[in-house]
């Protein structure tokens, strides 16, 4: 899964989104299918930066945030948590 945040930079309402991603990408395209997902909600976004976990986005006055998840939290180190604490990999369900 994918979680979408985004806000408008003057103070507007913040929205998150979570969107299923089937089939999951190959291990080292999560940055290409982040990019994809932004540019198929908001197509003028640009990029500003990707972290390894978080890909960020302008769109005008909107910031956008993009990241993979398992539970509905992003990781730290980009590979989501499976519940039970167990570190996995990027798409185990746990």
């Amino acid at each position: 899964m994918v979680i979408l945040a985004s806000r408008d930079a003057d103070g507007g309402d913040p929205r998150r989104e979570v969107f299923e991603v089937t089939p999951p990408p190959e291990p080292g395209r999560e940055r290409v299918v982040l990019t994809q997902l932004v540019h198929g909600i908001h197509p003028s976004a640009t990029e500003v930066s990707y972290d390894g976990t978080t890909a960020r986005f302008a769109d005008g006055a909107r910031r956008i945030a993009a990241s993979f998840t398992i539970d509905g939290r992003p990781a730290a180190d980009g590979r989501p948590t499976p519940p039970g604490g167990a570190q996995g990999t990027l798409f185990d369900a746990g």
